[in-house]
C-alpha cells in the first residue's frame, strides 16, 4: 500500500515493445567482477523488463554477460516500488536481482559522512539464505565514514537491514518496496512493513540514482550452458508533492 501525501512521479509498466531509453540509461557497461554489462542482455517482452545472465561469445569477447540499467531522473526521497520475479540464486556464485538506489559517492567516508552525504539503499538484493539455502531477499544499507556506529553493530559500513525468506520469490512476482524519508528508510514486501532503520550518522540527503540490475558474482563455476533471469513487471516511484522539485 503506498503511504498517504504521495504522487507518482515515475512508472514503467514496460508494455511497448521495447526498452525505452527516453526513461532509462543502460549502467555500468563493460567488464564487471566475473564477467560484463551489455545492453544486449536487456530487453521488454510480454509486457515485462527482462534482464539475462548467460556466457555468450559478446562485444567484451568470451564470458559471462549480464544487465544493469538506471532511470535517467534522480531522486531526493520517496517511495520506491518493483513488482519482479527474482532470478534463481545460488550460492557461492550465483548471479542476483537487485533494486536499488546508490548516491554519487556514497563509498568515499569524507562524502558519505557515515549516510547524509550519501548511501547505497539495496531494496532488495535476491539471494539464497547462507546458512538454509531458502529462497529469499535481503535489504541492505552501504555507507562509509560513521563516527557513531550502533553498539555491536559489527561494522561501520555495511548493514543487513532485514532478511525475508520467501519460497516462490524464484518463481512469481512479489513486490518490493522502500520508503525513505528525511528521517527513516521502511522495507516492504507486498506491501507489509519488514524493517524500519535510520541506518548510519542519519539517512541520505542527497539525490541517488535508481538501478535494476541482474548482478554477476566475483567468481562463477556454472556449465557454460546456464541461464536465469530478472524479471521486472512495473517501477513505480511516488513522492510527497513537497519533494517534487527534487527530481534531477
Amino acid at each position: 500500500m503506498i503511504p498517504e501525501d504521495y504522487v507518482l512521479v515515475f512508472e514503467d509498466n514496460f508494455d511497448g515493445g521495447s526498452f525505452d531509453l527516453d526513461k532509462w540509461n543502460y549502467r555500468a557497461t563493460g567488464k564487471r567482477r566475473c564477467g560484463f554489462n551489455s545492453p544486449g542482455q536487456v530487453s521488454v517482452e510480454n509486457g515485462n523488463l527482462i534482464i539475462r545472465q548467460q556466457y555468450r561469445d559478446g562485444e567484451f569477447g568470451p564470458g559471462w554477460y549480464s544487465g544493469m540499467i538506471n532511470i535517467k531522473k534522480r531522486f531526493l526521497r520517496g517511495y520506491f516500488e518493483i513488482r519482479c520475479i527474482c532470478s534463481d540464486h545460488t550460492r557461492p556464485d550465483g548471479f542476483w536481482s537487485a533494486f536499488w538506489l546508490q548516491a554519487p559517492n556514497p563509498y568515499d567516508a569524507e562524502i558519505s559522512r557515515g549516510g547524509p552525504g550519501g548511501a547505497e539503499i539495496d531494496v532488495i538484493e535476491g539471494f539464497r539464505d547462507a546458512a538454509t539455502g531458502e529462497p529469499g531477499v535481503e535489504s541492505n544499507i552501504h555507507v562509509k565514514g560513521m563516527k557513531n556506529p550502533p553498539p555491536d553493530s559489527g561494522c561501520t559500513e555495511h548493514l543487513q537491514v532485514v532478511r525475508k525468506n520467501i519460497p516462490d520469490c524464484y518463481t512469481a512476482f512479489h513486490t518490493y518496496a522502500c520508503e525513505w524519508t528525511d528521517k527513516v528508510y521502511r522495507f516492504f514486501v507486498d506491501g507489509e512493513l519488514t524493517c524500519e532503520t535510520s541506518w548510519g550518522d542519519g539517512v541520505s540527503a542527497v539525490d541517488e540514482e535508481v538501478i535494476v540490475s541482474l548482478e554477476l558474482p566475483g567468481e562463477c563455476g556454472h556449465r557454460h550452458d546456464y541461464t536465469t533471469e530478472f524479471i521486472v513487471d512495473y517501477v513505480r516511484v511516488y513522492q510527497k508533492p513537497g519533494d517534487l522539485r527534487e527530481q534531477f
